[in-house]
């Protein structure tokens, strides 16, 4: 019984293609039959499936003798890549053998082969073979490179390699190099090149041909291209030590084939940064210098129209800072209360006592044991030798004394005031009247000196200037000008007209400010001035009857009030252990942190301690001086620290993070170091830095690379 499978029957090849007759394909149909008569089936390629089935071998036309040579295999099947294996043979007499399997990949293969003589190959499968190649073995030849040419700027050459092969050995013998000119192949010299090989420099003017020749033997042609128009750029050095440091350009330049003459950009640029003129260089028979300070690494270019040089890079290893970017937080000396703080714990739910319990460790808040009528003596003013003093809007009087009318009026009126002659006494003068005194009294209608039925009277003496509505002012002369005192009343008059923080705060921040300040005032006394305190940040900002009447003034008239004891008159104040008034400073914002009182200045003060005080940075508060900057110069931090240049600044800090010192770094590796307390040094910095140093807290000192 014959066995039931599947016959495949060669087909006929013509070439390299298959192709049916007609006579072979009637006999294959009737063999076919015959088969599947016998119970076997056959499957025979259609003529679609043979029009797109295909081998190709590829193959260098010659090789040289004891070198190798790659052959490409495709193999296309029903019109798709083929991977598998087919076979590489080679022709030897009347027969085909077989001499390496090609492995091929999506229709793709390779094999090496190292022919000893002359042959030809083919592609074999089962089914089909590739037409046939024949690759000719060259015993005797010149070798001549660069392989791919070679490419050269005009006024520069470039070196060729030869060497002479007989049956595949080199060997010493006489060659014609020759270039094309036109049509001919002119020799250019005859060399002798050795076993080992030869060099020449050859260097055209403008792209050339070049050839070897010997006897019957031609090399392969290698061509030199030549740019006629082009620029390069070489420096004296590119690795510079510092910023103070200079280097010289070099500018080579070759125009239409010939050295040039004319102007050219040096360009730089910084990082991906944008290109810049760095300087122009005047080039003279193809060479021209310029001297230049890159500051920092860079990279330059030479331009002329639209010839550019390649970009070189100059490295600067020490750059020295244009400046240096002084950042910090605060506002103030961070001795005691924050006020932005204080508000800060108040939107937190604080009460006044424990806000300033908070800033002023160990310390309580108590009843200051003072009559309602105590009052204080502010000094708000002497800058002036004259000084024209309104009284708006009802009854005043001038006197040497309370109550002695020297000058009087019943209504709105300016007074005069100014530094007598002598410049140790004051002349008030009013009309055709006046009075000379060493001391002068101005009381106005509905105060405490001067009662009458009549309110809202003030004193005031230009459009910008504050109102005064409490107390009297007393006039008298200290170092030849006019030394203005407004006498009011302590728990309250005083306190109504502090403009320290908004009167928009919280209630608590509000009351815990006003205890604040009567504790200073109730410690602050001054001397040879005639008053008890400064109307001025040099101890509390005093604007008068302007705080009461501006914006919200109703809301702090109404804390200093809730401060005071309705039933004694007197007024809450902070108290140390011993049961004594504290004097209490206080600031407008820290950096995150208060400082301890001998940080900042000399004497530890018990309650002056550092505390956190994260509230003087927080977003609600609205701190506009939560972070600030400055600028301190090369030459400003050079001078400050004592250097003859300031590479990099590093800083120390005391606790709650005042500044403590600053060290400065040379480009020549010297240290300096300003060390001082936190106060002295933050104003020591603005004594050299751009921009206003607003509290010791500085945070970092960065260094600015020039431009």
């Amino acid at each position: 019984m014959l066995r039931r499978g599947r016959v495949t029957v060669a087909p006929m090849r013509h070439g390299s293609r298959l192709s049916f007759t007609p006579v072979t394909r009637l006999a294959a149909s009737i063999l076919a039959a015959v088969l599947v008569l016998a119970g076997l089936t056959v499957a025979l390629p259609t003529a679609a499936e043979a029009a797109t089935t295909s081998h190709t071998l590829t193959a260098p036309t010659s090789v040289h003798l004891g070198t190798s040579a790659t052959m490409k295999a495709t193999w296309i099947t029903k019109g798709k890549r083929a991977t598998g294996s087919v076979l590489l043979q080679k022709r030897s007499g009347g027969t085909w053998k077989t001499v390496a399997k090609v492995k091929l990949v999506k229709g793709n293969g390779s094999v090496a082969i190292k022919p000893a003589a002359s042959a030809t190959y083919r592609l074999h499968s089962a089914t089909y073979n590739s037409a046939s190649k024949t690759v000719k073995v060259v015993r005797n030849w010149l070798s001549f490179g660069p392989s791919a040419g070679a490419s050269i700027k005009v006024g520069t050459s470039v070196n060729l390699t030869l060497k002479v092969y007989k049956d595949a050995k080199p060997v010493t013998r006489i060659v014609a190099l020759q270039r094309l000119s036109g049509k001919k192949w002119v020799t250019v010299q005859k060399l002798k090149v050795s076993s080992t090989g030869t060099t020449v420099a050859v260097k055209p003017t403008s792209t050339t041909k070049y050839r070897l020749v010997r006897y019957s033997l031609t090399s392969a042609i290698r061509t030199v291209t030549v740019d006629r128009d082009w620029a390069s750029l070489s420096f004296s050095s590119r690795s510079l030590a510092t910023s103070t440091s200079t280097t010289t350009a070099t500018a080579t330049w070759y125009s239409a084939g010939k050295k040039a003459t004319g102007t050219m950009t040096l360009q730089q640029r910084i990082g991906s940064g944008a290109w810049t003129t760095a300087a122009k260089v005047k080039v003279t028979g193809g060479i021209g210098t310029v001297t230049v300070k890159p500051l920092v690494s860079r990279t330059y270019r030479l331009l002329a129209g639209s010839v550019s040089s390649s970009s070189v890079k100059v490295s600067v290893k020490t750059v020295i800072p244009a400046s240096f970017t002084i950042k910090g937080s605060g506002f103030g000396h961070g001795v005691g209360m924050s006020q932005y703080g204080a508000y800060g714990m108040a939107l937190d739910g604080y009460s006044a006592t424990k806000i300033l319990q908070h800033y002023y460790s160990g310390d309580t808040v108590g009843l200051d044991g003072l009559s309602s009528k105590t009052s204080i003596a502010v000094q708000i003013d002497n800058a002036r030798t004259s000084l024209p003093v309104q009284i708006v809007g009802g009854a005043w009087r001038v006197g040497t004394t309370p109550g002695l009318s020297t000058l009087a009026g019943s209504a709105s009126a300016t007074i005069k005031f100014a530094v007598a002659k002598d410049g140790k006494s004051v002349t008030a003068t009013y009309g055709s009247k006046s009075v000379t005194s060493p001391s002068l009294a101005l009381q106005w209608g509905g105060t405490t000196y001067f009662p009458s039925l009549t309110t809202g009277i003030y004193a005031t003496w230009d459009a910008t200037a504050n109102r005064y509505h409490y107390g009297q002012l007393r006039i008298s002369v200290l170092n030849k000008k006019l030394n203005i005192v407004n006498d009011v009343r302590l728990q309250t008059e005083y306190l109504y007209g502090l403009g320290e923080v908004p009167s928009s705060w919280s209630m608590e921040a509000l009351k815990a400010q006003a205890i604040a300040a009567r504790s200073y005032a109730e410690t602050t006394h001054r001397t040879g001035c005639g008053c008890d305190i400064l109307d001025s940040t040099s101890d509390q900002n005093y604007v008068g009857w302007k705080k009461v009447t501006g914006t919200d003034g109703a809301r702090w008239v109404a804390a200093v009030d809730a401060t005071v004891d309705a039933a004694t008159g007197q007024g809450k104040v902070v108290k140390t252990n011993a049961g004594k008034v504290e004097h209490t400073y206080y600031y407008s914002s820290s950096g995150g942190s208060t400082l301890n009182s001998e940080d900042v200045w000399v004497a530890a003060i018990p309650a002056m301690r550092s505390v956190d005080d994260p509230w003087s940075l927080d977003p609600r508060v609205g701190n506009s001086l939560s972070t600030w900057s400055v600028s301190l110069s090369q030459a400003s931090a050079a001078k400050m620290l004592g250097l003859k240049d300031v590479v990099a600044i590093s800083l120390s800090h005391y606790t709650g993070g005042g500044l403590k010192s600053m060290t400065g770094t040379s480009s020549m590796g010297l240290t300096a170091t300003v060390i001082g307390k936190a106060d002295a040094m933050r104003s020591k910095l603005n004594a050299y830095a751009t921009g206003t140093v607003y509290g010791p807290w500085v945070r970092s000192a960065t260094p600015v690379p020039p431009k």
